[in-house]
C-alpha cells in the first residue's frame, strides 16, 4: 500500500488559497506554537523554583544541542547546581570546573586514547580537576555519564561558551528585555570561548587555528528556540504586551529556518518568508499533519 502523502489534503487546497487567506492560516498556526511553547516554559519556570534565569539557561542549554546533542545538553543542565554556580560565576575557571566535571568530560575515561597524554600532563586540565574535586566535595555534585555524549560532535566548545555567557552575565531575562534589535541580541548571545578552547576542540585536542564567531544563521536559531519564546512568556507571565508584541516582532525579522519540513512544504508551494511562517509550518506539520488532524488542518479547509 501506497505511503500517503504528509500534506495529501492540502494539496487541492493550496492553489485556491489566495495571500489573505494563507496569511491568516499561518498567523492562527504561530500563535497556537507560540502558546504551546509559553505552556511548556511556565511549567520549566515553576520547575525552577519560579527563577526565570535558570529556567532561560536550562532552554539555552538545549538549543546549544543544535539538534545534534540537544537531549544530552538537556539532561547536562538538568544535574547543573545553580546555587555552586551562582557563588562562583565570576570565576570562568570554576565555573568551567563545574560544566565540564558534570558533564562527565573531566574523568579520564572520556578522553580519546590518542589525546590523553596530552590532556593529562596539561596545566589547563589539571587545573580545572582539582577545582571541580574540590567544589564536587562542596556542592556535592553529580556528573552525567560521559557516554551521553555520543556522535561525531564533541560538545566541549559549546559547553565552554555557554559558561563565557554565564560568566558575562548574559544568561539573564532583564538583559534580553533591554534588548530592542536582532542585533543586539546577536551581539548579546556571541560567545567567545576562553583561550583555551580558542585552540582545541577537547581536552589534549590538536591545536586548531580557531574556533571563531558564531555564524548568524546559529545565533538565530539560538534566538528563535530559546529568546523569543522566554522573552514572549516572561511578557505575559508580567501582563507586559510590549515584550510580547517584541518577541512576536522578532519572528517576522528573522530569516525562516532551512529543514526537511519547511523544504517539503515548498515544493508544495508554501514557502516561509521568515521564521514566523517556518515556525507555523513547523506547527502544522507536528500538530496536524503527523497526527492526521486534517479535518481541523487550517489549510485543508480553505475555501
Amino acid at each position: 500500500m501506497q505511503k500517503k502523502d504528509f500534506a495529501q489534503p492540502c494539496i487541492e487546497t493550496i492553489p485556491r488559497c489566495n495571500d489573505t487567506e494563507l496569511r491568516n492560516s499561518l498567523s492562527r498556526l504561530l500563535a497556537e506554537r507560540i502558546e504551546e511553547k509559553c505552556e511548556r516554559l511556565t511549567k520549566l519556570y515553576n520547575s525552577c523554583g519560579k527563577r526565570w534565569n535558570d529556567a532561560l539557561f536550562k532552554l539555552l542549554a538545549r538549543s546549544f544541542g543544535f539538534g545534534i546533542q540537544g537531549n544530552a545538553f538537556e539532561e547536562w543542565a538538568s544535574l547543573l547546581n545553580m546555587q555552586a554556580l551562582g557563588k562562583h560565576n565570576d570565576n570562568i575557571d570554576q565555573i568551567e570546573a563545574i560544566f565540564f566535571g558534570q558533564a562527565g568530560l573531566l574523568s579520564e575515561e572520556s578522553i580519546p586514547q590518542y589525546y590523553k597524554n596530552d590532556a593529562l600532563a596539561g596545566e589547563y586540565y589539571n587545573r580545572l580537576l582539582r577545582e571541580y574535586k574540590f567544589l564536587k566535595s562542596k556542592f556535592e555534585l553529580q556528573e552525567m555519564d560521559y557516554n551521553k555524549w555520543n556522535g561525531n560532535a564533541t560538545p566541549h566548545i559549546r559547553i565552554a561558551r555557554m559558561a563565557t555567557l554565564l560568566q558575562r552575565g548574559c544568561v539573564s531575562i532583564d538583559r534580553i528585555a533591554e534588548c530592542n534589535t536582532i542585533t543586539e541580541l546577536h551581539k548579546l548571545f556571541q560567545a567567545y570561548p576562553s583561550y583555551y578552547w580558542q585552540h582545541h576542540t577537547q581536552f589534549g585536542g590538536t591545536a586548531t587555528v580557531g574556533t571563531g564567531d558564531l555564524k548568524n544563521k546559529q545565533l538565530d536559531v539560538l534566538i528563535i528556540n530559546t529568546v523569543i519564546p522566554m522573552l514572549y512568556c516572561y511578557g505575559k507571565h508580567r501582563l507586559n504586551a510590549g515584550l510580547c508584541t517584541k518577541a512576536e516582532d522578532y519572528l517576522h525579522e528573522i530569516n525562516s529556518e532551512d529543514n526537511s519540513i519547511i523544504r517539503r512544504w515548498a515544493e508544495r508551494g508554501v514557502c516561509a518568508s521568515s521564521a514566523a511562517d517556518s515556525q507555523a509550518l513547523i506547527q502544522l506539520n507536528n500538530a496536524y499533519c503527523t497526527k492526521h488532524r486534517c479535518t481541523e488542518c487550517p489549510l485543508a479547509n480553505i475555501g
